[in-house]
């Protein structure tokens, strides 16, 4: 999934990809922050969800290039309807990727 940087709060800033806090993170091993626009919409309808979204990026491992790394990524969303009332919505997920947003090469 590449993607191209709009507009976005690295740790804390807010973005509309999460392609800077992912660049962050392969350069200094963790980035947070506010994830606005499409990614975040997506987020509201799927959780039915009134909070900002969050999300927490961290380096699981290195890869063989320098500029790749697998990541860990934490969303939040706080506010999600869920039959017990109002939680916050969490994803966790992991991702080989390169810190210009292209997938790392088939030998990674």
């Amino acid at each position: 999934m590449a993607a191209t940087p709009t507009r976005a709060q690295v740790d804390g800033q807010v973005v509309d990809t999460p392609l800077l806090l992912i660049a962050d993170a392969i350069h200094i091993g963790h980035a947070h922050g506010i994830v606005a626009g499409p990614i975040a919409e997506q987020f509201r309808r799927q959780f039915n969800a009134s909070g900002l979204l969050t999300v927490d990026v961290s380096t699981v491992r290195a890869l063989r290039n320098p500029e790749c790394k697998r990541l860990k990524l934490v969303w939040s969303q706080a506010g999600a309807r869920t039959p017990n009332g109002l939680d916050t919505a969490v994803l966790t997920t992991e991702m080989n990727i390169c810190a210009d947003g292209s997938p790392p090469g088939d030998s990674e």
